[in-house]
């Protein structure tokens, strides 16, 4: 495995949860909301949000990559 394998993302990180969706108009589903419940985050930043989901009923997380804050990318965790 290369670092690129190892490295944390928040799409497979058992800390990201999906809370809640946005708004919408016209009778559609809005995209879901995902933040890090990490117990380290607090200490990095105010903000634990991670991103959006896709358009659509299941919305998974399209963020391909971890924040720069996430606390998994220093200690090397999964």
């Amino acid at each position: 495995m290369n670092n690129a394998d190892k490295a944390p993302r928040c799409k497979n990180c058992n800390h990201c949860k999906q809370i809640g969706r946005m708004q919408t108009q016209q009778r559609r589903l809005g995209r879901k909301k995902y933040y890090c419940e990490h117990p380290k985050v607090r200490r990095v930043t105010n903000n634990s949000f991670v991103g959006f989901g896709a358009m659509g009923y299941e919305s998974p997380l399209t963020l391909k990559t971890a924040k720069r804050w996430c606390p998994l990318k220093e200690a090397g965790e999964s």
